[in-house]
């Protein structure tokens, strides 16, 4: 879900609008994407130190928001931490 090949396709959908349909109540998308940086930052420290929202490949993740997970249940069932 990382690459700088993917990355200039996630760019545009970064800055994407939603879907209609989430909830008022929902995080918005780019506070949920820096959650998840952050997130990523954190775990993997040494390897991912200068990792940056554009390095991202945030189509996959999208998903994961959109099925309404936290940013830290995104990381968890990508990485495959939630078996």
């Amino acid at each position: 879900m990382f690459g700088s090949d993917i990355m200039k396709a996630s760019c545009t959908m970064a800055t994407a609008p939603l879907p209609s349909g989430l909830p008022a109540a929902a995080q918005a998308w780019s506070e949920w994407q820096r959650d998840v940086l952050d997130i990523l930052r954190r775990d993997f420290r040494e390897a991912l130190d200068r990792l940056s929202l554009e390095d991202v490949d945030w189509p996959a993740w999208l998903r994961f928001y959109l099925e309404g997970r936290t940013a830290s249940a995104a990381v968890d069932r990508a990485l495959e931490r939630d078996l």
